[in-house]
């Protein structure tokens, strides 16, 4: 079969209706037999785009992903067949990419193939956590289920990134406003003073020539020093993805961010393969997803080491524990989990406690970020202020 296009089809329903809407299909025909199998009658079928191109579909946000889980799982739980759970959401769906993403799912699975199948080949690359947990529900009967607790685990995330991200905020606009402010000091209030000191035979003092030179050198290169910043936070990216075990050991030494990262990094590790193991999936399978839910390199390089341990016959928590990535704590909750046969019990409620723990370190720390700020702030204005005056008065003693 072809590739699937997005066609618009203007239809006559069983009761005589009218009916007008988009559908994925081959081509023109199939985009009739498609809607035939609906019930209706096809008057009008037109192409309005391509679909399946993978370069323009993309990978879809993740809030598009969880809102998708959260309402396949609704419809499939009342018991609604999953080609109409499918065909329901697109109908209702009104941004176009995963509309067209729905869309595209409908069409597989009205071709034959199973959920999991449609989700692996399409080209907007779904979460492999999303492809996993969807086979798993497949092989056991429970894709409601399965879908539901996913859903649950991505609208934690989506919370917890909302939270950091609105934590921010506030220090982030503080950066930019000492940065302006000194920009504003560089080009409209030093040049002032500048101009006195230039006409007079007196050397201004070593405060006063210091807060000059920096005025010189944010008029020179102002425009310079944010494009300077994003290079280097490229850089820094590029070397800690080319040296990951080192970026890590840097990483964990950061006071407060460092630990309150690496315990996000375990928690979305825990949660993740909990929610995999409670769907039915295999430690050693469960763990692959599970694994690509790390941000961290250098954590997901251990991890793959241990993996490695696990397919030899070595239980998960020992082969984790070797590697010495993962909190002490997370390696005794495994272990327990594996002894008592509640590995997701376990995982899932020590995600739940890291994710408060790390919440509240970061909250703490960006909190008092905040005020930290604002006395640079004032200190810079007091700083420029003082040593200008310092120069002023400077004048007045060799004139008197």
């Amino acid at each position: 079969m072809s590739e699937p296009r997005l066609w618009r089809y203007l239809a006559e329903n069983a009761s005589g209706g009218v009916e007008r809407g988009d559908i994925l299909a081959g081509s023109s025909s199939h985009a009739t037999q498609l809607l035939a199998a609906r019930g209706v009658v096809a008057v009008e079928v037109r192409e309005v785009g391509l679909s399946g191109n993978p370069a323009r579909s993309g990978r879809l946000p993740s809030a598009h992903i969880a809102d998708f889980t959260e309402d396949l799982a609704e419809l499939l739980g009342a018991a609604v067949s999953i080609h109409d759970a499918l065909a329901s959401l697109a109908e209702g769906e009104t941004r176009r990419r995963l509309r067209e993403f729905i869309l595209r799912l409908e069409a597989r699975v009205r071709g034959g193939h199973s959920l999991s199948e449609s989700l692996k080949s399409d080209p907007a690359n779904p979460p492999r956590i999303l492809i996993a947990m969807t086979a798993a529900g497949e092989e056991s009967g429970q894709l409601a289920a399965s879908l539901n607790d996913l859903a649950v685990r991505l609208r934690a995330e989506q919370t917890l990134k909302r939270d950091l991200a609105g934590q921010l905020a506030y220090p982030a606009v503080l950066v930019c406003l000492i940065y302006l402010t000194l920009v504003f000091l560089a080009f409209i209030v030093l040049p002032q003073f500048e101009i006195v000191f230039a006409d007079s035979a007196v050397e201004p003092p070593a405060e006063t020539r210091f807060v000059i030179a920096v005025g010189a050198f944010l008029r020179s290169y102002a425009v310079w020093i944010p494009v300077g910043l994003v290079g280097l936070a490229w850089l820094s990216r590029a070397a800690m993805a080319r040296f990951p075990l080192v970026a890590t050991r840097i990483r964990r030494t950061v006071p407060i961010i460092g630990p309150a990262m690496w315990k996000l990094d375990a928690a979305a590790f825990a949660r993740t393969l909990g929610v995999l193991v409670k769907a039915g999936l295999p430690v050693n399978r469960a763990e692959q997803v599970a694994r690509g839910a790390v941000g961290d390199a250098g954590m997901r390089d251990g991890m793959s080491r241990a993996a490695d341990r696990v397919r030899g016959g070595t239980a998960l928590s020992r082969a984790l524990d070797e590697q010495n990535i993962l909190p002490r704590d997370l390696i005794r909750q495994i272990r327990l989990g594996e002894e008592t046969g509640a590995l997701d019990t376990f995982l899932l409620r020590t995600a739940d406690r890291y994710e408060r723990m790390a919440r509240s370190r970061l909250t703490r720390a960006l909190e008092l970020l905040g005020p930290v700020l604002i006395v640079i702030l004032g200190a810079c204005v007091a700083g420029v202020i003082a040593a200008v005056m310092s120069g002023v008065l400077s004048l007045n003693d060799a004139v008197f």
